[in-house]
């Protein structure tokens, strides 16, 4: 089996996301790496529809970060179902979104949330 996978690397988005009212207020930098595989089946001839387009990944993403949540899971997972709509024929998909120095009385650091899925074919 050929695969071949597209990804996004460091896209740096703003947004409203957490718990806490003040995250909700004043915002923070988000890191997003994304990543989806799926099998290849036809030559791409050089084709940008015949390929996964990552300008169309990096729109998802920019989507769904504009909607203040307050769990970083649950933009991993809206990112998931919109990938899966575009590509339901994936192989394997990786989101990581990390959120630059959290509120949670660190000097600095951050936090992430890692969402891996392999589609389960029968």
């Amino acid at each position: 089996m050929r695969t071949y996978e597209v990804r996004l690397d460091e896209v740096r988005l703003f947004g409203y996301h957490g718990l806490f009212a003040e995250e909700r207020i004043l915002g923070n930098w988000f890191v997003l790496h994304v990543s989806i595989t799926k099998q290849i089946s036809h030559e791409f001839a050089d084709d940008i529809r015949r390929t996964m387009d990552y300008g169309q990944l990096y729109q998802v993403c920019e989507e769904v970060m504009r909607n203040p949540v307050d769990l970083l899971e649950t933009l991993c997972e809206q990112i998931a179902f919109r990938f899966k709509a575009l590509h339901p024929d994936f192989v394997e998909m990786e989101i990581q979104i990390r959120k630059e120095n959290p509120p949670m009385g660190m000097v600095a650091g951050n936090s992430s949330v890692i969402w891996r899925e392999t589609a389960v074919r029968v």
